[in-house]
């Protein structure tokens, strides 16, 4: 088991103990990331502005995504306009996701990644 695999498992393992749910321990994007390969830290681990860049990013993306594909870009209204909104609304749920994690991993006494 490498490094990565044992720190990955033990702060599964901590965050079981803690109480948080699995679903929120290792979310859906992290677990998929994980299976493709990729070595993600488990949100409650990141630091602040790593946890926001990353939340904000996926939040951007998303519903961005399903704007357009849903048809909801909005008429007569500017392709700029819809970007700042889109980057905006992620942002804002960026910061929320980010200060829930932080929160979180200090509320709980959580281990540092470099700890586990």
């Amino acid at each position: 088991m490498s490094d990565y695999q044992h720190r990955f498992r033990a702060a599964e393992l901590e965050m079981q103990e803690a109480g948080i749910w699995p679903s929120n321990a290792v979310p859906l994007y992290t677990r998929l990331l994980y299976k493709l390969g990729l070595k993600p830290v488990p949100p409650h681990y990141k630091p602040f502005w790593r946890s926001f860049l990353g939340q904000s990013i996926f939040f951007t993306l998303l519903i961005g995504l399903v704007s357009i594909s849903s048809g909801d870009i909005p008429g007569g209204r500017s392709a700029f306009e819809f970007v700042v909104r889109t980057v905006l609304i992620g942002s804002v749920s960026g910061l929320i996701l980010a200060g829930y994690y932080a929160s979180s991993s200090k509320t709980n006494a959580l281990s540092r990644w470099t700890d586990l």
